[in-house]
């Protein structure tokens, strides 16, 4: 109970509240209880049409309803009592009815606040926990596994009220004989055995169903990102039959859960129904009970049937909901630590304003390695990075240059040495901070599905005006096409699917980057994706930028050819600086690049 309470609170439900259904499910159970003993009086008022012999039943229940009528002045008659049944009734289905609104309510707001927390955190993150969790795995999480852990978390409640409706039904039943409630309370734990384990086993069924779950999602949305990829494989078939299998397992696991589910039904309502019949037989027959006691008996016995099925299935649901829930709180935990540990860095949150002008970019001793690896990714880095300078960064595939603009840019921090802006250490900065120096290119850019050219290129200043959106898609050579969209600006983009060619979303790309303004201009291999003529223009389009900006401007470069021009040009391998200089430099005194230039 403190556990399942504590689960509640830690998903947003007070105290306050948990107390108030529970009470308000108390009430409405009593109350249906209540309205269902008085029938007896009314069974029994209708088999002897005589309220004085009412008085002398020997029925207690009977007795107690009499009595409680007098005090308050009420006649008993049979329509009293079929008023006063109905508006108890009544008043115990609005409580439930009040009960659910609470319940559904809290639930769609939790799952809502949970989505909401859960994306925060996403956001907050150290960036090697991005190199640990899959995006279907999150995506599964914060949608599948979330609304089951939260259905679970809430189900308790639903048992409380449950198992009060049943205990008030039992002690009804004791009322009208003690002797058979206690029989037939005895032959329905016997019957509960089965059912009571199968309510076990779908805990495991359970959490393997929330693996599989994720398992789906995760091999789906990979393939939704690679279509082309799949098609030009000619491996249509062989995903379709690997997704078959997957999803095939999944399915059997669903069914097992929903069979376990059926089997309760199958053996507890035939147990109990068959019970009801015994007692009905003996109450008759050998006790020679009133008819008038025999109905109702009947009646609430009948009723428990749902109850106790209820009450097996509800348990089963907490169970079955378990596998979801260790998936919600262990993701919560682990962004929560790795969120932690990133907020430990930050130090200053004001002292990037003092910058001011970026007149120097400097890397000291520089290292960096992944976690869970040895052997450093980035090793001893030593160098400079000036205003109004294009420098390029070539090297193997593998040799460390993502890494090394990742550390650039500040989306990683270094494992050991120093960065300096303007001599200044940059260890005094926190993450938003130093990464608020810096625009970005991706190498594929990424364009969120459903939103317009104009949308984009203000993505990260949304307050930006017309004429800095023009200028910057003037100077990033895309203001032409752009014109000749279908509604211009407005004009609603699809993500990879948006009908642009590779060269113009590079170019929305390099506009949305240029609106930013800000000192430090970063591209990761931008003319990978074009032809040889929008490569040119492209380049052009850069030292345009340099000349007019004064901008740091840095690229990751495959293709050495691009990049001849380049003010300076570092060759990385191993994760170490292997040579720098200019072009004529390079081919002098470098032999990776001199490798690579003669293979143009």
């Amino acid at each position: 109970m403190i556990i399942w309470k504590k689960r509640l609170n830690s998903y947003g439900v007070s105290d306050p509240i948990i107390i108030f259904l529970l009470a308000v499910s108390v009430v409405s159970a009593i109350a249906e209880v209540v309205s269902m003993g008085m029938f007896l009086p009314l069974f029994e008022l209708i088999n002897q049409n005589n309220v004085e012999n009412l008085q002398n039943s020997n029925s207690d229940i009977s007795q107690y309803i009499y009595g409680f009528m007098s005090y308050i002045g009420l006649e008993l008659t049979i329509e009293i009592l079929l008023f006063l049944s109905f508006i108890l009734f009544l008043f115990s289905k609005v409580l439930l009815y009040v009960t659910t609104y609470i319940q559904s309510y809290y639930r769609g707001l939790i799952i809502k606040n949970m989505k909401d927390k859960l994306l925060n955190n996403y956001l907050r993150v150290e960036s090697s926990y991005y190199d640990t969790v899959g995006i279907g795995d999150f995506s599964n999480s914060s949608s599948i596994e979330l609304s089951s852990a939260v259905s679970g978390v809430m189900l308790p409640i639903k048992l409380v009220i449950t198992l009060v409706s049943g205990i008030g039904s039992i002690a009804l039943l004791f009322a009208m004989s003690p002797q058979l409630t206690l029989a037939s309370v005895c032959v329905v734990w016997i019957g509960m055995i089965l059912p009571v384990r199968w309510v076990k086993a779908t805990t495991k069924v359970g959490r393997k169903n929330s693996r599989y779950s994720s398992i789906v999602s995760s091999f789906l949305i990979s393939r939704l990102q690679s279509p082309r990829l799949v098609r030009l494989s000619n491996t249509s078939d062989l995903e379709r039959d690997s997704y078959s299998v997957i999803t095939e397992k999944h399915r059997n696991l669903t069914l097992a859960i929903h069979l376990l589910k059926a089997r309760i039904s199958l053996v507890l309502e035939p147990v109990i129904i068959g019970i009801s019949l015994l007692m009905f037989y003996i109450a008759l027959v050998f006790l020679e009970m009133p008819v008038s006691t025999i109905l109702l008996y009947m009646i609430v016995m009948v009723r428990i049937v749902p109850i106790v099925s209820n009450i097996l299935i509800q348990k089963q649901g907490i169970n079955r909901s378990i596998g979801s829930i260790q998936v919600i709180n262990g993701l919560f935990d682990n962004m929560k630590t790795s969120a932690a540990n990133r907020e430990e860095n930050i130090l200053n949150k004001n002292l990037i304003n003092d910058v001011g002008e970026v007149k120097a970019l400097r890397f000291k001793n520089a290292c960096f390695h992944y976690s869970g690896y040895t052997n450093d990714a980035i090793s001893n880095i030593n160098y400079t990075f000036n205003k109004s300078t294009l420098t390029a960064i070539v090297g193997p595939s593998g040799g460390g240059k993502t890494t090394f603009v990742d550390l650039i840019s500040g989306y990683r921090r270094l494992t050991h040495g120093s960065i300096y802006i303007n001599e200044i250490n940059i260890n005094k900065y926190d993450y938003e901070s130093f990464m608020s120096l810096v625009s970005y290119v991706p190498q594929d850019p990424q364009i969120f599905d459903k939103i317009t050219v104009y949308d984009h290129i203000t993505y990260g200043r949304p307050d930006s005006t017309k004429d800095e959106v023009i200028r910057a898609s003037k100077l990033s050579g895309a203001y032409d096409f752009i014109k000749a969209l279908p509604q211009g600006f407005d004009t609603v983009l699809m993500g990879k699917s948006s009908g642009l060619s590779g060269g113009q979303r590079q170019r929305l790309e390099l506009s949305r980057a240029i609106l930013r303004n800000t000192p430090i201009l970063i591209m990761d291999e931008p003319t990978g994706n074009l032809d040889l003529v929008s490569e040119r223009e492209l380049m052009l389009n850069i030292k345009k930028i340099k000349t007019e900006t004064s901008k740091i401007i840095i690229i990751i470069a495959h293709r050495v050819h691009t990049i001849i021009d380049a003010d300076k040009i570092i060759v990385i391998e191993g994760g170490k600086i292997s040579g720098l200089g200019t072009h004529s430099e390079l081919l002098l005194n470098n032999s990776w690049y001199k490798s690579a230039v003669s293979e143009l």
